[in-house]
């Protein structure tokens, strides 16, 4: 033979460049032993030849190398043939060029072999692997070589990971499999039965129509797993039985393979005595141990100023098997009992909330805002250690003042809130959703980063050359933007600075948005062909509200109408600052993601880590001891991400124990009108807060005929695609009209809300985030569905009824 035809059992994997990345690992695997069907190449130069090097011509055969083919083992001519392409840079790790090539199969004759070759060279020009090239950054296909071999009589075949494709995990072995040849299966045109091999048990994860037993399931698995090990790297392979025995067709490695998951690594379940619930809000996962060192013991020492109008001690937090589990801590004895009923004495007595709810609009949000904002712009990478470290330190000061601020003002707005609720639902009957209408739609930190996407968005929709630039936001991002159009440029630079650091996730691991500026390219892009939001019909219809409410006083005495007035005032003052505290909350904790990933790019860069985000499998107080040390943390950070994994796999239950008795037993109506009319009507205002917005919290109940039901949270009835949205990661799935299912919303997510025709959620009441952002942009929602997220499915059309509280699948 010559430099045209080589005999497969002849190449090994130092010639893929004469006969293609396939040949050449099948020949290798051929000569280690494997069983490989025997066969020929037809080399690269045989391609080259027959395009006379003109890459432009119609690829032909020429004479020689036909009568060459001709000349082949007659043991190998005179039987049923599979030719297949074999290109150099096919089966690769990063591009696997799968099903992009041609496979002829059942080739039998001269003119057929000839034929087959042929059209497998051609195929190198097909429109369908000159866009997988340059998808992966090649200007076109390489050259490509042809396998013959002989065609295995296949009573089933299939393909087979050696690793898990999905999780990665390398424990077990994947097999698919249909009855007869596996080119059905590569093509789409047969449903293989799947298989689960792990530790020589085999067990078929799918139904099927039993193309293959449990014996060559095992089978497959070893042969698979035989190849990883010669070839070093987890393993794609084809394979076929015939009546006799196993064959291998193909090996390549698994291309964009998950890292493993890592050994998990148990962690013990010593619960607390006392009435635990799971933390389900922030708990989709275990926490980051980064971000329970910093928050938990934060939020156990300011959570507490949540209940300032109660007779609860606050919250306490524990971790329970790596979960975060809460219980309400209620006042211990009767002395604490007395010292808090003082205290709200003189809490109503000065007017507290609302000196606290003034003091914030005076004051406090702009000197917190000046302070965020100092430290947002510090430029983390120019520091030393000492200077990074007193940052940190600057950093956690300011965790712990915003938590406190946070929670004070959330008792004070809810006092406030409450104390109207409770005046509303007196002088004129209203219940909650009645009331909100007199509330929703002032000026806030809920609307003013939409507003400003959106004015982006108008800006954008008036300038060609940017609309242009937004169908691609990388391209933008790469410099086209400023190019472009500067002032925009510098519009969008001002938007990600000012809106775009908060942490939007759960936990210190997520991404802010400004760390995604093409995800918020795509968001303004998207909103270009929206109408604007119009906040003078939010105040508009809020203003409505309240004429009808004043209608309806107008015969009540003049201090009736003056209460409601007074009332009002304050409480519209309150209402908005729920999520203007959560707006600063927020953007501090994306100032102590930038400052913990600052510390874990340089411990990755000294080796003491693996890669900077492994710092948040560490605790602060961990991380900054190994800035000072110098010594490697990759020990710790393995057994960290063991036990997290742990954890994951292993929640805890949704409660521990048992819930308490009522406070105090025997006659509470005796024990209430026995305290000081302050207190009395402090916890008549509390408790209007907590039996109304939970009543209105509703049940989730079974689907009644596929509907889904939840709290009406605002009104109006929309039908369009569903879209579920786990996380900020999924916030680039969410397309114009779509119907936005997520498990709850925290006000970061707000900048969606312009594009959404409806919002689902699976828990949240009337006063949620969810509920307030859904009311200000008028958007039909309905929530607290308890099953949303796993019913419903992406693109399947619903009507969402927010007045009803009802989701609708239509056919």
């Amino acid at each position: 033979m010559n430099d045209y035809l080589r005999p497969i059992r002849d190449v090994d994997l130092g010639d893929a460049g004469l006969v293609g990345r396939k040949a050449a690992v099948l020949g290798a695997l051929l000569n280690a032993g494997f069983p490989v069907p025997d066969g020929v190449v037809v080399t690269v130069n045989a391609f080259d030849r027959a395009l006379a090097g003109d890459p432009s011509a119609d690829v032909s055969m020429p004479a020689d190398i036909a009568a060459r083919l001709a000349e082949i083992d007659p043991a190998l001519r005179d039987q049923s043939l599979a030719v297949r392409s074999s290109a150099a840079e096919e089966d690769l790790r990063d591009a696997s060029y799968a099903g992009q090539y041609l496979t002829v199969l059942h080739v039998k004759g001269e003119r057929e072999l000839l034929d087959a070759v042929r059209d497998c060279w051609r195929s190198a020009f097909s429109e369908q692997v000159t866009t997988y090239a340059q998808s992966h950054g090649t200007a076109r296909a390489s050259r490509v070589a042809v396998l013959v071999q002989r065609m295995v009589p296949a009573v089933c075949a299939g393909n087979a990971f050696s690793a898990d494709p999905v999780t990665g995990e390398r424990g077990q072995v994947v097999v698919n499999a249909v009855s007869g040849v596996g080119d059905l299966m590569m093509s789409g045109q047969a449903s293989p039965e799947e298989w689960v091999v792990r530790d020589g048990e085999a067990a078929r994860r799918s139904t099927g129509q039993g193309a293959i037993t449990e014996e060559q399931a095992r089978a497959v698995a070893d042969l698979a797993r035989r190849v990883e090990a010669r070839l070093g790297a987890p393993q794609d392979i084809e394979w076929a039985f015939d009546d006799d025995r196993l064959w291998l067709l193909q090996a390549r490695p698994i291309t964009a393979l998950p890292d493993p998951p890592p050994v998990r690594v148990p962690i013990p379940v010593e619960v607390p005595e006392g009435f635990w619930r799971r933390d389900d809000y922030g708990s989709r996962v275990p926490w980051s141990p980064m971000r329970r060192s910093i928050f938990m013991d934060v939020y156990n020492a300011t959570r507490h100023h949540m209940f300032q109008y109660s007779f609860l001690a606050g919250v306490e937090y524990r971790e329970v098997g790596g979960w975060m589990y809460t219980r309400m801590v209620p006042l211990d004895g009767l002395d604490k009992i007395m010292e808090r009923v003082s205290e709200i004495v003189a809490a109503v007595r000065s007017d507290d909330a609302w000196r606290l709810i003034d003091e914030w609009h005076e004051r406090g949000q702009d000197a917190l805002a000046t302070k965020t904002a100092a430290l947002r712009d510090v430029d983390l990478g120019a520091l030393d250690d000492e200077a990074l470290l007193r940052h940190v330190s600057v950093v956690l000061d300011l965790v712990e003042e915003v938590h406190e601020t946070h929670f004070r003002l959330a008792s004070a707005s809810m006092f406030l809130v409450g104390e109207f609720g409770l005046l509303v639902r007196d002088l004129l009957g209203w219940d909650v959703r009645q009331t909100m209408r007199l509330l929703s739609g002032g000026p806030g930190k809920t609307t003013e980063p939409a507003l400003a996407l959106a004015e982006c968005a108008r800006v954008a929709r008036s300038r060609p050359a940017v609309r242009k630039l937004l169908d691609d936001p990388e391209e933008a991002l790469s410099g086209g933007l400023a190019d472009a159009d500067a002032e925009f440029a510098e519009r969008f630079a001002a938007y990600l600075r000012d809106f775009c650091h908060r942490s939007v996730g759960v936990d210190l691991t997520e991404q802010t948005l400004a760390e995604r500026p093409g995800l918020v390219l795509g968001l303004i892009r998207d909103q270009m062909n929206r109408p604007e939001l119009r906040t003078a019909g939010l105040l508009e219809a809020r203003d409505e509200a309240v004429a009808e409410a004043r209608a309806l006083l107008a015969e009540r005495p003049e201090t009736d109408r003056e209460r409601f007035d007074r009332s009002l005032v304050r409480a519209q003052a309150a209402y908005p600052v729920r999520d203007d505290k959560a707006f600063y909350t927020a953007l501090t904790g994306g100032l102590v993601r930038y400052a913990v990933l600052e510390l874990g790019r340089r411990l990755a860069r000294r080796e003491q880590i693996g890669r900077e985000a492994d710092v948040f499998l560490l605790t602060i107080e961990e991380a900054l001891a190994a800035l000072a040390d110098g010594e490697p943390r990759n020990t710790l950070v393995a057994r960290r991400e063991g036990e997290r994994e742990w954890a994951r796999v292993n929640p805890g239950p949704p409660v521990y124990g048992e819930p308490p008795a009522g406070w105090g037993g025997g006659d509470m109506e005796d024990k209430f009108s026995r305290l000081p009319e302050e207190a009395q009507y402090a916890l008549r205002v509390f408790g209007w807060v907590t039996s109304e917005f939970q009543s209105a919290q509703g049940s989730a109940g079974e689907p009644e005929n596929g509907a889904l039901r939840g709290v009406a949270a605002s009104p109006g009835t929309y039908t369009g695609p569903v879209r579920v949205i786990a996380d900020v990661s999924e916030f680039g799935k969410l397309r114009p009209g779509d119907v936005l299912v997520c498990p709850e919303t925290s006000p970061e997510w707000s900048v969606l809300f312009p594009c959404v025709g409806a919002l689902v959620t699976d828990s949240g009441g009337l006063l949620s985030h969810p509920a307030i952002i859904a009311r200000e942009y008028r958007v039909p929602a309905v929530l607290a569905t308890g099953r949303a997220t796993r019913t419903l499915r992406d693109g399947q059309v619903v009507t969402v009824d927010g007045q009803s509280g009802v989701v609708e699948t239509v056919e």
